[in-house]
């Protein structure tokens, strides 16, 4: 507890010290309680499954930031995400540069360093939020779900949306690339109950998007 203490007090001196020499309007300062109550809310919080939902509804109200290494982005990302490491997000030009009328969605790794960045751009005054669990819980749940063939049966919306996702962003398992490329319209697939028949579905390895 002591040192996730010290971990906030040094963020706000470091978010102050930034700040110094800036002209910053009251309407945009905001306290350490305000980031703690939204903190205690959750309402710095996006899941992976709702960052899905807005990309594929292509809402233009949030930017992706990719907190991680150069290696790591390069290797691959997020959709539309740049790329900004945690030691630059607070300098002038960054900040300068970063959208005060929209959301932004940090991520890293996990969730530990872009949670540090996202105090330090809200003590800026900025709508910033956590991708929880970051680039591991997209490549994980989005990407790559880990469904087993008991569940691949359409019962559960859950799944139902998992395999969506999937689809969209991966597309069949035959090498496709990660980012989706097109201009079509996504139209999610919608699973009906169906009466019983005689003959049984066909296996899930069988199934496709």
């Amino acid at each position: 507890m002591k040192i996730f203490l010290k971990a906030i007090l040094f963020l706000t001196t470091a978010a102050t010290i930034t700040g110094c020499g800036q002209s910053t309007s009251p309407a945009n300062e905001v306290s350490l309680i305000d980031v703690a109550r939204a903190v205690a809310k959750q309402d710095d919080r996006v899941s992976v499954e709702q960052l899905a939902s807005w990309i594929i509804e292509a809402r233009g109200d949030f930017e992706l930031v990719d907190l991680r290494s150069s290696s790591d982005f390069e290797k691959g990302s997020i959709e539309d995400a740049r790329n900004i490491s945690i030691a630059e997000l607070v300098t002038a030009d960054v900040l300068e540069g970063l959208p005060t009328d929209r959301k932004i969605v940090l991520f890293s790794n996990g969730s530990e360093i872009a949670a540090k960045g996202e105090v330090l751009l809200r003590l800026a005054g900025l709508d910033a939020h956590v991708l929880t669990g970051g680039y591991n819980a997209w490549h994980q749940r989005i990407l790559n779900p880990d469904i087993s063939a008991e569940e691949l049966d359409g019962e559960s919306l859950q799944v139902s949306a998992q395999r969506a996702y999937s689809c969209y962003f991966v597309g069949e398992r035959s090498g496709a690339s990660a980012v989706r490329k097109t201009s079509e319209p996504f139209v999610p697939p919608v699973y009906e109950e169906m009466e019983e028949q005689s003959d049984l579905p066909p296996p899930a390895a069988e199934e496709g998007c």
